[in-house]
């Protein structure tokens, strides 16, 4: 059976001087997770809260507690 080829990791330091891996043939796959910033939960959260309460100080509680909110929201709302 054929044994499955790891592809080679890149460092900045393998470019060769003014190329890009592309230039290279080289591929690779980046995963990235958001780290700092407001996810998409929080933003559902207040943009929620804030048209049916109209409510900064309640828009920003909801916004900490995001899914849980969004949830409650769906639950309760139908």
């Amino acid at each position: 059976m054929a044994e499955k080829i790891k592809p080679e990791r890149m460092r900045p330091e393998d470019y060769a001087q003014g190329g890009s891996p592309m230039s290279r043939g080289a591929t690779y796959v980046r995963k990235e997770i958001v780290s700092k910033g407001v996810g998409f939960g929080s933003a559902l959260a207040i943009a929620i809260s804030f048209t049916t309460h109209k409510s900064i100080i309640w828009a920003i509680i909801h916004g900490f507690f995001s899914w849980f909110y969004v949830i409650y929201f769906a639950l309760t709302r139908s």
